[in-house]
C-alpha cells in the first residue's frame, strides 16, 4: 500500500473482503465528499472532546494516541490510507483518544449519523464494517501482548514485520515515516531505547534504517526473533452476507 489510494480510498479498502455493488459503492463514496489536508503532527481530534465525526483516510499517515496526566503519550493505533479514524469508539459520546496525523493528510471527516444510514441500507456492508472493526481489535490485542510480553528486540523486529505486511508491498524496503519518539511510544520504550534496538538489528544483519527508509536484509530472521505470526491480519468475509 503507498501512502495514497487511487479513486475512494474508502472503496479500496472495502473490495478487498468482497465485490461490492453500485449502490454499496455509492453508500461508501458519500463519506468521502468533504476531503481536508492536514499537516504533520496536527491533531484531527482531541481526546476528550465530542465525540462527533469519523474520517476516512485518503492519503498519509496518522495515529490515535492517550496520554497521562504525567504527559506519558501511549500510541494505539497506526492508519495507512483507507482506514477509518473511530471506528472502535463509536459508541461513545467523547473521544476515547486523540487522532494526529504522522505525515501530511488528506482525510474525509463524516457524521457518525452517516454509518446509522449505511446500517439500515446496506446489510452486507454492515458484516464489512464489523468485519474491519475486528481486524483493528485484533492489531490492539497484539500490540498488547506485544509492549507486555516482548523484549524490546523482539517488539521492534515484530513492528517492523506487522508494517510490511500492512503496507502490501512487494520488496523488503519501504518508508516508516515515524521518529524514534514515536515509535517508542507505540512500542512503550524511550526513543533513546529505540535507537539501541535498532542499532542491535543492524548489527545482527536483519535490516538497515536510514531517515524512515527500512531495508529489511533477513525477514525470516525478524520472524524468528519476534514470533511474528501474521493470522491477526488475515481477515475473512465467507461469513459476511452475500450480495
Amino acid at each position: 500500500m503507498s501512502s495514497s489510494l487511487p479513486g475512494s480510498c474508502i472503496v479500496h479498502q472495502f473490495q478487498k473482503f468482497a465485490d461490492l455493488n453500485e449502490h454499496e459503492i455509492s453508500l461508501l463514496m458519500a463519506l468521502e465528499k468533504d476531503p481536508r489536508e492536514f499537516t504533520a503532527d496536527q491533531p484531527m481530534a482531541i481526546e476528550g472532546g465530542k465525540a462527533e465525526r469519523f474520517f476516512t483516510l485518503q492519503s498519509g499517515w496518522a495515529c490515535a494516541t492517550r496520554t497521562l496526566a504525567d504527559g506519558q503519550r501511549q500510541v494505539l493505533d497506526i492508519f495507512l490510507p483507507g482506514q477509518i479514524l473511530g471506528l472502535r469508539e463509536i459508541s461513545f459520546d467523547r473521544n476515547l483518544s486523540e487522532f494526529r496525523t504522522l505525515t501530511e493528510v488528506k482525510a474525509c471527516p463524516f457524521p457518525r449519523q452517516r454509518l446509522t444510514e449505511i446500517f439500515d441500507q446496506a446489510p452486507r456492508l454492515t458484516d464489512l464494517f464489523f468485519l474491519i472493526l475486528a481486524r483493528e481489535q485484533s492489531m490492539l490485542i497484539e500490540r498488547v501482548i506485544n509492549i507486555g510480553r516482548r523484549s524490546a528486540v523482539e517488539r521492534l523486529a515484530h513492528f517492523i514485520v506487522e508494517m510490511k505486511v500492512r503496507l502490501n508491498v512487494d520488496t523488503d524496503q519501504f518508508e516508516l515515516p515515524m521518529n524514534q519518539t514515536v515509535i517508542g511510544d507505540t512500542l512503550s520504550l524511550s526513543s533513546v531505547h529505540v535507537s539501541r534496538t535498532f542499532k542491535v538489528l543492524r548489527d545482527e544483519g536483519l535490516l538497515e534504517s536510514h531517515n524512515g527508509n527500512i531495508q529489511i536484509l533477513d525477514l525470516e530472521g525478524l520472524i524468528e526473533i519476534s514470533g511474528f505470526d501474521r493470522n491477526y491480519l488475515d481477515s475473512h468475509s465467507n461469513w459476511a452476507r452475500q450480495d
